[in-house]
């Protein structure tokens, strides 16, 4: 999902409220608002402001607004509604002021309204709301009619705040998952029909600020082969405290008649995403789907939820962590201990693609139960083999199922043992391209060290061009001519020891014929920092390695 931007946007967000009459139509004022959406990182006890501008786009009647604060609240569709100032718990309307409380704009015109955020000190977190513009229209009064019907129109600029350097808690469960047909959903009906499969999976924010969610579908067979792979989306995947909103996949294609489960994996900024399975049947006489009865989905918390050991080898370590849960039924967890695999784009693979787990890695109890509000102890005892050196890492699963529908959540583990590391990472160009305005390359990354890699790429393409003998006898030395420099942060995914990274680079350029030379300094985690060269000439339309 992409994230709104609050510097170009030019939305008409219209909220309408009627109150019930007869007889009387009205048409809505004609304006625009920029910013839509204000985001900021603030400290407690700064002072922020901002400039809402408004524009009347009216050719010949003036627009009188009433200028207000508001709450906002999120529908479970994922778009903001406006509810009263001071009725939420993160509501901002107490800090948030205007130097204006109406505001009148000929036609044609633009005026500025300024806003002006004191943030306070001892609250965390995230704080929202929204500046509301109201039209101001006359009472309609006509003679003889049976009732009138008043139309008010209302514009929002909302705010989205998070107070830094705070007590933030980033805390979401899924909580449910359904899979069902389009006739069940009246907004889908008339753009899909009525058998297409709708993938629902609804995420709670109980933390104390938003959180941005991204999220992806997997359809697999029950003898775990994929069968499709879909985004899972709701608004602009952001989620308010206390909100619950549901990503949605609408699957068109039609699956053979069978069993499956769905998969979803929900990122919101944390380490480990939100994972939950459900299991359903596709009929054979007809589209239908049918899914069993299941209780609401488990909503448990597992703290820390990375931990990191330094051992020797041969040696005896264990660490504890804290499973708590945060429903109101009982709930069953079992667990088991997979090694942690990422692919070659930074995806953390299927548990069937992963491999056995470290055996002198275990947990206790393996498995338990928990009442509601409950929290229970879990021993990670490790015991590294004498010879192994280097750095491990361990993907620590927890699962509670209910029914045909279950939720994971986990640890992940670094073990350190013995005090010899090294990162040593290499690079091989697998493929250049030069396209209309540009030069392609792919390369791949290996972590050939023992212990994982963070790394940032800068980037720098050159011109070469050999020595030159003037007619005059004048020595023209060898030289370089930059053309474009970049910097690529990589992802917050580590590269682990032995694995591969595809790095992709597109370098706008007009190339002529000639001989370039790319070079790629590699800066990580406190090493010295690397540099790969890759020479290529230019000529007659083909590239030259």
């Amino acid at each position: 999902m992409k994230k709104t931007s609050s510097k170009s946007i030019w939305l008409l967000t219209v909220f309408v409220f009627m109150v019930i009459s007869l007889f009387a139509q009205t048409e809505g004022p004609k304006m625009l608002l920029d910013p839509i959406l204000v985001e900021r990182t603030v400290r407690p006890g700064d002072i922020i402001s901002y400039t809402l501008n408004i524009e009347n786009e009216d050719d010949f009647n003036p627009l009188t607004l009433d200028i207000s604060v508001a709450d906002i609240a999120e529908s479970d569709s994922g778009s903001y509604e406006i509810v009263e100032a001071g009725t939420t718990p993160y509501s901002v309307s107490r800090w948030l002021k205007t130097n204006l409380n109406r505001i009148v704009i000929p036609p044609k015109s633009l005026r500025e309204v300024e806003v002006t955020l004191n943030v306070p000190r001892g609250i965390s977190g995230g704080l929202y709301g929204a500046v509301v513009l109201t039209p101001v229209t006359g009472q309609i009064d006509e003679e003889g009619a049976l009732g009138v019907s008043e139309f008010v129109f209302q514009m929002a600029s909302f705010l989205e705040v998070v107070i830094a350097g705070t007590a933030i808690r980033q805390e979401a469960y899924t909580a449910g998952f359904d899979v069902g047909l389009s006739k069940d959903y009246m907004f889908l009906k008339g753009e899909v029909g009525d058998d297409a499969l709708v993938f629902s999976s609804s995420v709670l924010n109980e933390g104390n600020v938003h959180i941005v969610t991204s999220g992806t579908l997997q359809i697999k067979t029950l003898d775990n082969r994929t069968v499709a792979r879909y985004p899972l989306g709701g608004g602009r995947g952001v989620i308010l405290p206390g909100a619950t909103v549901s990503l949605m996949t609408v699957m068109t294609r039609k699956l053979p008649p069978g069993d499956y489960i769905a998969r979803s994996v929900v990122e919101y900024g944390q380490r480990r995403p939100l994972i939950s399975e459900v299991s359903f049947a596709v009929k054979e006489e007809e589209v239908s789907v049918e899914t069993n009865e299941y209780a609401e989905l488990a909503k448990f918390l597992i703290e820390p939820s990375e931990i990191e050991i330094s051992i020797k080898p041969g040696a005896f370590r264990s660490a504890v962590v804290q499973v708590t849960n945060r429903g109101e039924e009982k709930i069953d967890i079992e667990s088991r201990i997979l090694p942690l695999v990422y692919d070659i784009y930074g995806e953390i693979l299927p548990e069937d693609e992963r491999g056995e787990g470290l055996d002198w890695i275990e947990l206790s109890p393996s498995s338990f139960s928990l009442d509601a509000g409950r929290s229970r102890s879990v021993r990670i005892s490790v015991r590294p083999p004498s010879d192994s050196v280097g750095a491990h890492y361990a993907d620590l699963v927890f699962r509670s199922s209910s029914g045909d529908a279950s939720v994971e959540g986990g640890v992940s583990l670094m073990i350190l043992s013995g005090s010899d590391f090294t990162r040593k990472p290499s690079l091989n160009l697998v493929s250049m391209q030069e396209i209309e305005g540009a030069i392609n390359f792919d390369y791949i990354l290996k972590n050939e060290g023992n212990i994982h890699i963070y790394a940032t790429f800068e980037v720098a393409l050159s011109r070469l061009f050999a020595q030159e003998i003037l007619e005059s006898g004048q020595i023209l030395p060898a030289r370089s001519q930059e053309v474009a420099r970049m910097t690529i942060p990589l992802d917050d995914v580590p590269i682990l020891p032995g694995a591969e990274r595809l790095l992709s680079i597109m370098m706008p350029a007009e190339l002529e014929a000639g001989d370039y030379e790319l070079l790629l300094r590699l800066d990580f985690e406190g090493d010295e920092p690397v540099v790969f060269r890759t020479k290529f000439s230019i000529g007659e339309g083909e590239n030259n390695e």
